[in-house]
């Protein structure tokens, strides 16, 4: 396993527990506020994909 795929993993972690956080939290509490959490948690799923891409 190289330091490039160790990193993807890691802002796919990020990714997956923002998006779930999210989505919870907008399902449950602030609509607007989960909408941001989860266009964040997509911005590292855009920076794993471009690593991936860059492969």
């Amino acid at each position: 396993m190289t330091n490039k795929d160790k990193i993807r993993n890691v802002l796919n972690i990020i990714f997956m527990i923002g998006a779930v956080i999210g989505v919870i939290w907008y399902l449950t509490k602030d609509r607007m506020v989960g909408t941001y959490i989860i266009l964040i948690a997509m911005c590292f799923k855009i920076a794993e994909s471009s690593l991936r891409m860059m492969k």
